[in-house]
Protein backbone atom coordinates (compact mmCIF):
# COMPACT_ATOMS: atom_id res chain seq x y z
CA UNK A 1 0.00 0.00 0.00
CA UNK A 2 1.31 3.31 -0.98
CA UNK A 3 0.51 6.35 1.43
CA UNK A 4 0.90 10.18 -0.15
CA UNK A 5 1.43 12.35 3.33
CA UNK A 6 0.16 16.02 2.86
CA UNK A 7 0.65 19.58 4.79
CA UNK A 8 -0.39 22.54 3.17
CA UNK A 9 -0.78 26.24 4.18
CA UNK A 10 -4.01 28.07 4.11
CA UNK A 11 -2.60 29.89 0.44
CA UNK A 12 -1.89 26.24 -1.05
CA UNK A 13 -3.72 25.64 -4.76
CA UNK A 14 -4.25 22.26 -5.53
CA UNK A 15 -2.48 22.46 -8.60
CA UNK A 16 0.53 23.22 -6.52
CA UNK A 17 -0.49 20.01 -4.08
CA UNK A 18 -1.17 17.90 -7.61
CA UNK A 19 2.21 18.95 -9.41
CA UNK A 20 4.16 17.94 -6.00
CA UNK A 21 2.66 14.84 -5.68
CA UNK A 22 2.85 13.47 -9.38
CA UNK A 23 7.12 14.75 -9.03
CA UNK A 24 7.42 12.65 -5.69
CA UNK A 25 5.60 9.65 -7.30
CA UNK A 26 7.78 10.11 -10.33
CA UNK A 27 10.56 10.36 -8.52
CA UNK A 28 10.35 7.11 -6.62
CA UNK A 29 9.00 5.23 -9.86
CA UNK A 30 5.66 4.52 -7.73
CA UNK A 31 2.00 4.21 -9.22
CA UNK A 32 -1.04 5.23 -8.23
CA UNK A 33 -1.30 6.27 -4.20
CA UNK A 34 -3.79 3.88 -2.10
CA UNK A 35 -4.42 6.80 -0.24
CA UNK A 36 -3.81 10.54 0.75
CA UNK A 37 -3.39 11.15 4.49
CA UNK A 38 -3.97 14.23 6.31
CA UNK A 39 -4.29 15.76 9.39
CA UNK A 40 -7.77 15.94 10.79
CA UNK A 41 -7.34 19.69 12.03
CA UNK A 42 -7.61 20.68 8.29
CA UNK A 43 -10.92 18.28 7.47
CA UNK A 44 -12.64 21.54 6.28
CA UNK A 45 -10.39 22.22 3.28
CA UNK A 46 -11.29 20.66 0.03
CA UNK A 47 -7.36 20.42 -1.30
CA UNK A 48 -7.31 16.93 -0.09
CA UNK A 49 -10.27 16.35 -2.00
CA UNK A 50 -8.88 17.19 -4.88
CA UNK A 51 -5.71 15.64 -5.05
CA UNK A 52 -7.51 12.14 -3.55
CA UNK A 53 -10.31 12.21 -6.54
CA UNK A 54 -7.18 12.92 -9.30
CA UNK A 55 -5.27 9.95 -7.96
CA UNK A 56 -8.13 7.61 -7.55
CA UNK A 57 -7.23 7.52 -4.04
CA UNK A 58 -8.70 7.25 -0.71
CA UNK A 59 -8.46 10.20 1.85
CA UNK A 60 -7.45 9.04 5.38
CA UNK A 61 -8.01 11.48 8.30
CA UNK A 62 -4.93 11.61 10.71
CA UNK A 63 -5.67 12.50 14.40
CA UNK A 64 -3.28 14.66 16.04
CA UNK A 65 -2.68 12.43 18.53
CA UNK A 66 -1.50 9.98 15.78
CA UNK A 67 0.91 12.52 14.40
CA UNK A 68 2.36 13.35 17.75
CA UNK A 69 3.44 9.54 17.56
CA UNK A 70 4.94 9.03 14.57
CA UNK A 71 6.82 12.26 15.24
CA UNK A 72 10.17 9.97 16.94
CA UNK A 73 10.46 8.54 13.31
CA UNK A 74 10.12 11.41 10.96
CA UNK A 75 13.32 12.56 9.57
CA UNK A 76 12.55 16.22 8.78
CA UNK A 77 10.87 18.97 10.97
CA UNK A 78 10.01 22.55 11.01
CA UNK A 79 10.28 24.73 14.13
CA UNK A 80 7.82 27.13 12.14
CA UNK A 81 5.21 24.00 11.50
CA UNK A 82 5.59 23.20 15.43
CA UNK A 83 4.60 26.53 16.48
CA UNK A 84 1.70 26.85 14.62
CA UNK A 85 -0.22 22.71 14.63
CA UNK A 86 2.17 21.46 17.71
CA UNK A 87 3.81 18.76 15.69
CA UNK A 88 7.09 19.62 13.76
CA UNK A 89 6.82 17.20 10.88
CA UNK A 90 3.43 16.94 9.55
CA UNK A 91 3.36 15.07 5.99
CA UNK A 92 6.01 12.39 6.80
CA UNK A 93 3.61 11.93 10.35
CA UNK A 94 0.59 11.47 7.99
CA UNK A 95 2.11 9.06 5.14
CA UNK A 96 3.95 6.78 8.14
CA UNK A 97 0.32 6.87 10.15
CA UNK A 98 -1.80 6.09 7.38
CA UNK A 99 0.46 3.20 6.09
CA UNK A 100 -0.02 1.57 9.31
CA UNK A 101 1.72 -1.72 9.81
CA UNK A 102 5.05 -2.54 8.60
CA UNK A 103 5.64 0.84 7.62
CA UNK A 104 8.67 2.64 5.33
CA UNK A 105 9.30 6.08 4.53
CA UNK A 106 10.19 5.60 0.76
CA UNK A 107 10.52 9.65 0.45
CA UNK A 108 10.89 12.09 3.25
CA UNK A 109 9.41 15.33 3.07
CA UNK A 110 9.55 17.85 -0.05
CA UNK A 111 8.38 21.15 -0.74
CA UNK A 112 6.24 22.87 -3.42
CA UNK A 113 4.35 26.47 -3.13
CA UNK A 114 3.33 25.79 0.11
CA UNK A 115 2.57 21.89 0.21
CA UNK A 116 4.31 19.34 1.73
CA UNK A 117 4.18 15.78 0.71
CA UNK A 118 6.15 12.41 2.17
CA UNK A 119 5.90 8.94 0.99
CA UNK A 120 5.30 6.15 2.67
CA UNK A 121 4.62 2.66 1.97
CA UNK A 122 3.39 -0.32 4.25
CA UNK A 123 1.84 -3.98 4.31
Amino acid sequence: MIVVGMGWRKVALPEHALELVARSLHRLGAGTPDYIAVPDFKNTDDLPHAVARMWGAGVLWVSRAQLQQMQASCPTGSATVMGHVGVASVAEACALAGAGAGTRLCLPRQVFCGVTCAVAEGD
